[in-house]
């Protein structure tokens, strides 16, 4: 009952990094300082649960435009005992270059904390290349490696170098009726186990983003008791069968500070919308 859980709450954290940078961000040609580092804690809750987990996203500044992203989102209370207490840890390596105004990620790696062991996985991205060099372990057993080309002609992002890379406007300015289409990683587990996984897993996953016309917010904000709010709606839509929705449309609504403070995943398998909500952000140089 619980295996698309931690998939949703993943869809709910990719949306939130769908954000507009600040205006002072997107002058072309313009190099950009390094950015800062940050942190956000966002609750989980569905049904009558909320907080059935708890995400907590940060990025740290490691050298001369070298950072680390990194990603933990745990299960809690009662959702924790059924799944065992539950927890995922991403990390990306990555480097900023300022000339291009984005993060280019090196090395991701998902981290899996289950009751029978540790998953890991390492993704080595070769981005003049277009390859992926991919690694899954097992309790430190290698099961599986491949190396796979990436779509042509697509910007692949990892989870957390897309979320950093939305923030700093690096796809340009947010404006009514735009549309953006961004590649993530596939799940390399599915690819080295070989079980009854959808052959959607396997490949590079395609996420829509789209900035609805102010007619159509104005219809959401109603029909979601917004009216009163400020701010931008983006939708984002992903593959249905991937994180276990009917619709495959995620919601995210941000403060007119540009400042993502909460995502939907509509109609989720089991769960019905399942809401990612901030609790918590801290900025620093």
């Amino acid at each position: 009952m619980m295996k698309y859980f931690l998939k949703i709450v993943l869809a709910a954290l990719i949306a939130l990094g769908a954000v507009a940078a600040p205006g002072r961000f997107l002058h072309a040609g313009q190099p950009l300082p390094p950015p800062p580092q940050e942190e956000f804690i966002y609750n989980i809750e569905f049904l009558v649960f909320t907080q059935a987990a708890q995400a907590h996203l940060r990025i740290r500044r490691r050298g001369k435009n070298r950072y680390r992203a990194e990603l933990i989102a745990e299960t809690k209370g009662l959702i924790g005992i059924l799944m065992y207490g539950r927890k995922n840890h991403y990390i990306s390596d990555m480097e900023f270059d300022p000339k291009k105004r984005r993060f280019i990620s090196r090395l991701y790696t998902k981290l899996v904390y289950r009751q029978n062991g540790v998953e890991r996985t390492t993704a080595a991205i070769d981005t003049k290349n277009g390859l992926v060099r991919w690694k899954y372990f097992f309790r430190d057993k290698l099961i599986g490696e491949g190396v796979d080309p990436t779509p042509k002609g697509a910007r692949v992002e990892d989870l957390l170098s897309a979320f950093f890379n939305f923030r700093l406007g690096s796809l340009g300015s947010l404006e009514p009726g735009r549309k953006m289409t961004l590649f993530t990683l596939p799940n390399y587990r599915a690819k080295a186990l070989k079980e009854d996984f959808s052959e959607e897993e396997k490949k590079f996953q395609k996420f829509e983003i789209s900035i609805p016309s102010a007619k159509s917010t104005r219809a959401y904000r109603r029909k979601f008791g917004r009216s009163k709010e400020k701010g931008l709606l983006i939708l984002v839509k992903v593959p249905k069968n991937l994180f276990g929705q009917e619709t495959g449309e995620v919601r995210v609504w941000f403060d007119p500070k540009m400042t993502p403070v909460e995502a939907t995943v509509e109609d989720a398998i089991l769960f019905g919308d399942v809401i990612g909500v901030l609790v918590k952000s801290k900025i620093s140089p």
